[in-house]
């Protein structure tokens, strides 16, 4: 992901290499400080730092953060804010992800001290009260030097929400497709994507879903299956098919600007829309070719991991990293740490929601609406018997109220989104958010993707980026010279 560059300056200057790791003393219970600490990973350079400068610091949110430790050199915004500005870059690992869990296990007892709130406290309590590894390290605090907070996608939230709550701590905040609105329905996450997909490819997705779910919910039986014979993979259930036909639209997450035409999505709309070398026109090929098409893809791809299909709602398709399908209701006696998946699933099921079904009546759309949220939140019960008795209702209202949601007012906040990303109607630039951009809350939207600001060789090819990129960087000089 990252271009390092040479290293060996490093080296030349006594400095530790980038991916060195350090432990930070957190706290396991912000609530209850007797509960004690646990060791909270995080990497950091001070390659461009000057007495005066920034502390640049990212929460690396709903990962084990190991790979990402390039974001504290100049192939991310973060360190081209801190080569500007002369300032340190850090990385910290969020609680319950890779390495840095408060109890050794994953168990939902364990994971009640998952929560937004705690994660918010880590932010501030590292701020104020890390010794960080560079000259007077002790005394770089956020009363003294001014922190800048950056994050993408959840952790671009979290920026948000940490200003609100504390914000008087972090003098600057970027905020990169931060889905600051929590929604238990958030069918809108497929908005962006049937708005700039290939027209062809749109039309005929939109054709095959109609047809599905006019099957169905109907009542021929012998209809029905043969709709689910066509998607092969031994499907036993009309839920399964629906939830399945997301997945080669979950590849969209993976486009950006430099994405080329061998990606997963563009291969999957050149299926349906490319017959004997050519190209549909914007209407597509119609239904007939669409639905036979998308099939044949459909067990062409999938073809291997049939057997290991048991709940198609919540499986994540297989990936050339995972090798296998991953499917959130696994059964344990005891649930292992560094499982991204099931610490973020955790925050969907108590406090984010974000169910990605299909639209309401009347709303066409490329998802089947018999991806409902109840069925969303059913895999909440089966992944965390413990915890759920039946389909919980996520606190996401509470969310919004406790942290500004759309309506967040924070100063020296800075919001970038991207047109073309499917989370944007979460984030201050959806079309029913009352956000307004200011000079001390603006609102950049560039034709990007999922956060394609944050990797300056992701944004490159797109100047609408570039330009989101460096007004931040104007905006952070004039507010940086406002610390004192």
């Amino acid at each position: 992901m990252f271009d390092l560059g040479d290293e060996s300056k490093l080296a030349t200057r006594a400095l530790p290499p980038y991916d060195t790791v350090y432990y930070f003393d957190q706290l396991i219970d912000h609530d209850d400080p007797s509960k004690g600490t646990f060791q909270q990973r995080y990497w950091h350079t001070s390659e461009y730092y000057q007495p005066g400068g920034p502390i640049v610091f990212m929460n690396a949110g709903e990962v084990n953060a190991a790979p990402y430790y390039g974001y504290v050199t100049n192939s991310t915004i973060n360190g081209v804010l801190a080569q500007q500005y002369h300032g340190s870059a850090i990385v910290l690992e969020h609680r319950f992800f890779g390495e840095s869990n408060p109890y050794p296990n994953l168990n939902a007892d364990s994971l009640k001290l998952h929560t937004i709130a705690q994660a918010i406290e880590d932010n501030v309590y590292f701020a104020q009260n890390v010794v960080l590894p560079q000259d007077n390290g002790s005394e770089l605090g956020p009363d003294k030097a001014p922190w800048v907070l950056i994050g993408g996608s959840y952790p671009g939230a979290l920026v948000s929400w940490t200003m609100a709550a504390h914000p008087n701590v972090f003098w600057i905040g970027y905020s990169s497709s931060g889905v600051v609105q929590a929604q238990v329905d958030f069918w809108q996450y497929y908005e962006p994507i049937r708005e700039n997909m290939p027209q062809n490819c749109s039309e005929d997705v939109k054709a095959v879903i109609s047809h599905v779910d006019d099957v169905f919910f109907g009542s021929d039986s012998a209809a029905q299956a043969a709709v689910r014979s066509s998607f092969g993979l031994n499907f036993t259930s009309n839920d399964y098919v629906a939830g399945a036909l997301r997945w080669d639209l979950w590849t969209w997450q993976d486009m950006q600007p430099n994405t080329g035409p061998a990606a997963a999505f563009y291969q999957f709309c050149d299926s349906l829309e490319v017959k004997d070398g050519v190209s549909a026109s914007a209407s597509g090929w119609g239904l007939d070719n669409a639905f036979a098409a998308w099939g044949n893809h459909f067990r062409t791809t999938y073809v291997d991991f049939g057997e290991q299909i048991y709940l198609i709602s919540s499986c994540i398709p297989p990936t050339s990293d995972s090798g296998r399908l991953y499917c959130v209701g696994r059964h344990r006696a005891d649930y292992p740490v560094d499982d991204a998946n099931r610490s973020w699933f955790w925050l969907v099921c108590n406090e984010l929601g974000f169910s990605q079904g299909g639209p309401p009546v009347g709303q066409g759309g490329i998802v089947s609406r018999l991806n409902t949220v109840q069925l969303y939140m059913a895999d909440c019960v089966s992944t965390y018997p413990e915890a759920f008795s039946e389909p919980p209702t996520p606190s996401a209202d509470a969310v919004n109220k406790a942290y500004g949601g759309w309506g967040v007012q924070n100063d020296r906040l800075f919001f970038a989104n991207g047109k073309r990303d499917p989370w944007r109607e979460a984030t201050v630039s959806a079309l029913n958010s009352t956000a307004t951009s200011t000079d001390r809350q603006p609102i950049g939207l560039s034709n990007g993707f999922h956060a394609s600001d944050l990797v300056m060789r992701l944004a490159a090819p797109d100047q609408t980026i570039v330009d989101v990129q460096n007004s931040f960087l104007e905006y952070a000089g004039e507010w940086l010279a406002e610390f004192s």
